[in-house]
């Protein structure tokens, strides 16, 4: 899994660098992400920070739909969730996203965006937390989840500037083996090429 990561980094990589020196009309971008989310899982349960960075194509006149390959990556604790064990996890996720602007007015714009992930969940269940967990070991796990997501917010994208923002309340992922996460993300697309 640690390959497949790198190699997706590489790509990405490599493909930001072909773009941005053939793109003159600025519509790609560098797409960022932080936000707090719930997890739930096959053998985890949490509340955690994620974060995300992808790349980001536009097509189209005025840039109402968009292209974004992306990674989410966050860590997980039982904050607030009592019926678990005591546990510690990572998410490593890989997505594919279509944002749609489905109303545009001037900059500001509501979006919704569908997509696809393959996510890598790890970390170590331990032996506290819930009196009725019989757990008296604590064990490592990791799982692969694939599935679909979706999102709706805001976002505020100004003629001619280099920043766009966007504020999505509502994003979810929903995959095999009960696999369901949850998080409201701020973002920020720092656009590629001449504006």
């Amino acid at each position: 899994m640690k390959n497949l990561i790198v190699l997706f980094i590489i790509l990405f990589i490599v493909n930001l660098n072909l773009h941005s020196q053939e793109e003159k009309s600025g519509n790609s971008s560098l797409r960022t992400g932080i936000g707090l989310g719930f997890n739930e899982g096959l053998n985890e349960t949490g509340v955690g920070l994620v974060y995300s960075v992808g790349y980001q194509k536009s097509f189209g006149k005025r840039n109402r739909l968009r292209l974004n390959p992306n990674m989410i990556i966050g860590g997980f604790l039982p904050i607030g969730v009592t019926d678990v064990r005591d546990q510690f996890y990572r998410l490593t996720s890989l997505g594919l996203n279509l944002h749609y602007d489905l109303i545009k007015f001037r900059a500001v714009s509501l979006v919704t965006s569908p997509g696809v992930f393959l996510n890598y969940s790890r970390g170590l269940l331990g032996t506290g937390g819930w009196d009725d967990s019989g757990s008296n070991n604590s064990e490592y796990f990791n799982t692969l989840y694939l599935g679909g997501k979706f999102s709706f917010g805001l976002r505020i994208a100004p003629e001619g500037k280099r920043l766009a923002y966007e504020i999505r309340p509502l994003n979810i992922q929903f995959g095999n083996k009960g696999f369901l996460l949850g998080y409201l993300m701020f973002g920020i697309d720092i656009r590629l090429g001449n504006i």
